[in-house]
């Protein structure tokens, strides 16, 4: 199973219909509390409204397949908030360490530790070594969070 990066849509409410598989989208509201966190199957629709970060996650057991769409006249770029193209590496520096309570290293390296883009693979499908679980359990409590690191 692997996970499509948490994003916002500055501009579109994002409707999604799953073809085939099983997974779980989780959506949270504006303010960061958790505003749905549910199992999907195929034929399952959903939508996201904007500004609302969310993430598609496929079971552990096979794919998670499904076709998304937004609404606006203007064209929306998605924002990703982790990986490669992450929102966060534009705010890189100072401030959005001082904002996570750790040093600026310590932010640079955690917002330049995923490589992938916008699909990332899950724990148990990446053979993660001992060395990527400690530098896990070392990250501030803020940043290790169900959302972000238990997928």
């Amino acid at each position: 199973g692997s996970m499509m990066t948490p994003h916002v849509n500055p501009r579109a409410t994002e409707y999604g219909i799953v073809l085939r598989g099983t997974g779980r989208i989780q959506i949270v509201f504006p303010n960061g509390s958790n505003a749905m966190d549910t199992q999907i199957k195929g034929g399952d629709v959903f939508f996201v409204p904007r500004y609302f970060p969310f993430c598609q996650i496929a079971s552990r057991s096979g794919s998670l397949e499904f076709f998304g769409f937004t609404t606006s006249a203007r064209k929306n770029k998605p924002q990703f908030l982790v990986g490669a193209t992450s929102l966060l590496k534009t705010m890189m520096g100072p401030e959005l360490a001082a904002a996570f309570g750790v040093s600026e290293e310590t932010m640079r390296s955690v917002v330049n530790a995923q490589h992938e883009a916008v699909i990332l693979p899950t724990p148990w499908a990446a053979n993660a070594d001992q060395n990527n679980k400690n530098k896990v359990e070392s990250l501030p409590s803020i940043i290790k969070n169900d959302m972000i690191m238990n997928f």
